[in-house]
């Protein structure tokens, strides 16, 4: 475990060294949207997310640091690729576990676009990739999953709204699931995310960089009929090649059988435009 924590903290360590210059994305910290990095660039995203789950009265602690890249094919195409490292701790503490989860590989399409005004702009793309069973062993779901899925960006003056609808087919699962879509029952995802720009008011050729408050909504059904809904309200600073962001993650409903239920957790991350 030390030599991935040590792997991971250059890396955070470096990207914030890296700090510099202005990727209005509208993009939220956990969120869907229908941008991406120009033809030929990389976005680059380190981001720590703890959660706190609750499985047949056994508490599971479990910290996760997702490493995406994003890189340009196109000005309308994006190529992404997450890798997720996980720490597992579980109260009974017989299977703690730690290493590397499912890589997930997506392309991304933006096929529509209309720009009313300087800042404004609406989107709509089509996504399609595969989760991949690169995990460690017992933080894989052992399946070759395709997803699909459709979003919607909107930036309007300082406010911005993304929503996305995404079908994820499981083709393996977890025996004793901790997440949804971890199991065998296939994921139906409905995220969207509200973003107000609260400084500057008007952007400057000067501007440095912008302040964001954001609420995301995840609602997730399982084809096992599992269903739950959570709000992620958070804090967001945007500068010309980096962004920095903060939420926590509050369960609303969680009317689930047949996998872990998510009693709070907390999302910071660093994303780099190159």
């Amino acid at each position: 475990m030390r030599h991935i924590m040590q792997r991971h903290n250059i890396i955070i360590v470096c990207a914030i060294a890296l700090l510099t210059t202005s990727a209005r994305s509208q993009e939220s910290a956990l969120s869907l949207a229908a941008t991406q990095p120009a033809k030929e660039r990389i976005t680059w995203r380190e981001q720590l997310r703890f959660e706190r789950y609750e499985l047949a009265n056994e508490r599971i602690d479990q910290l996760t640091i997702d490493t995406r890249f994003v890189y340009g094919l196109r000005k309308d195409l994006a190529l992404t690729l997450n890798v997720p490292t996980i720490f597992r701790d579980r109260a009974r503490g017989n299977d703690d576990q730690e290493g590397f989860g499912d890589t997930t590989l997506t392309l991304k399409w933006r096929f529509w676009q209309h720009d009313p005004a300087p800042v404004d702009t609406n989107r709509l793309a089509l996504l399609a990739g595969v989760e991949m069973p690169t995990g460690t062993d017992g933080l894989s779901n052992d399946g070759w999953n395709p997803i699909v899925g459709i979003i919607y960006t909107k930036v309007h003056d300082r406010h911005g709204l993304n929503a996305a609808l995404s079908y994820k087919f499981n083709t393996q699962g977890d025996r004793a699931p901790i997440s949804a879509g971890a199991g065998d029952a296939d994921l139906v995802t409905l995220e969207t995310s509200y973003l107000y720009r609260i400084a500057p008011q008007a952007y400057a050729s000067d501007t440095k960089g912008a302040w964001y408050v954001t609420v995301e909504s995840f609602a997730e059904y399982e084809t096992n009929s599992d269903f739950s809904w959570r709000i992620a309200p958070g804090i967001l600073y945007e500068a010309r090649r980096f962004t920095l962001e903060l939420s926590p993650i509050v369960p609303v409903v969680n009317d689930i059988s047949h996998r872990a239920e998510l009693q709070w957790g907390l999302v910071v991350g660093v994303r780099m435009l190159f």
